[in-house]
């Protein structure tokens, strides 16, 4: 009796265990890659997302879209390459959330086409943005995404993969 408790105890355990592993590689298979040649960037992006191209002035542009209620934001300046300072001006400006809300996860640089940048966080309220800033081959980016908290903390690990999958050309 104790055999056969043990190896349904076991069974059991396999069997959350590859349900868990199925969930996870299903919630990230709806992903695709989405290239932005004009402005030398690409990233996942959820399947079904409607991007659209957009100028924003200043010398920048690039592409948004949303996909259930996320807004997934790619943004380049392309040509002379400025300073972290003063993208992160912009970022502030366009974003309109407080520079105090910022927060430095780390910094990017010399990996996926990145020469530097910073990785950063803001939770203000309802939303949460995740992203990074800094320059490329081409000029500047500034690549992020606006969701709220929970929907961060419920996919943290969908939008670890789309932080991961960015890369400048």
């Amino acid at each position: 009796m104790t055999t056969q408790r043990t190896s349904r105890h076991i069974a059991s355990r396999f069997a959350v265990a590859l349900a868990a592993l199925l969930l996870s590689a299903t919630a990230f298979a709806d992903w695709k890659y989405y290239e932005a040649k004009k402005y030398g960037f690409s990233m996942l992006v959820p399947e079904g997302t409607k991007l659209a191209t957009r100028e924003w002035g200043g010398g920048w542009g690039g592409i948004s879209g949303t996909s259930e209620g996320v807004k997934f934001h790619g943004q380049a300046k392309l040509g002379a390459k400025e300073s972290n300072e003063d993208i992160e001006k912009y970022a502030v400006k366009l974003i309109g959330v407080p520079a105090g809300a910022w927060v430095k996860v780390e910094d990017n640089n010399n990996t996926r086409g990145w020469e530097r940048g910073a990785v950063f966080k803001a939770n203000v309220g309802s939303r949460l943005l995740f992203g990074m800033y800094g320059v490329g081959p081409k000029g500047n980016y500034l690549l992020y995404l606006d969701t709220t908290p929970g929907d961060y903390m419920d996919h943290k690990k969908d939008y670890d993969k789309w932080y991961e999958s960015i890369r400048l050309e």
